[in-house]
């Protein structure tokens, strides 16, 4: 049980920086992001409220107060890669 849970919290974490790193991305460099989501056909006004979403997923994911909560926030992600 011991090993599910380092993978688990391995998986945890890695996502989480991920998306971390990618909210940072999108608060730093703005314009270079909307330049892609406008290359892909996307509303350039997103990228913002993108941010801050992924960022309050992290928090939520690694709070882990509300196990409802968490669900969501995982599901949130794994909209944002389809």
């Amino acid at each position: 049980m011991k090993v599910y849970k380092i993978i688990y919290w391995a998986a945890t974490i890695f996502l989480c920086l991920l998306m971390l790193y990618s909210s940072s991305m999108y608060f730093t460099k703005t314009e270079m992001v909307k330049d892609f989501f406008e290359s892909l056909g996307y509303p350039t006004y997103i990228v913002i409220p993108l941010a801050v979403a992924k960022t309050l997923g992290v928090i939520i994911i690694l709070w882990r107060k509300s196990i409802w909560l968490t669900e969501w926030a995982y599901q949130g992600f794994s909209l944002i890669w389809c």
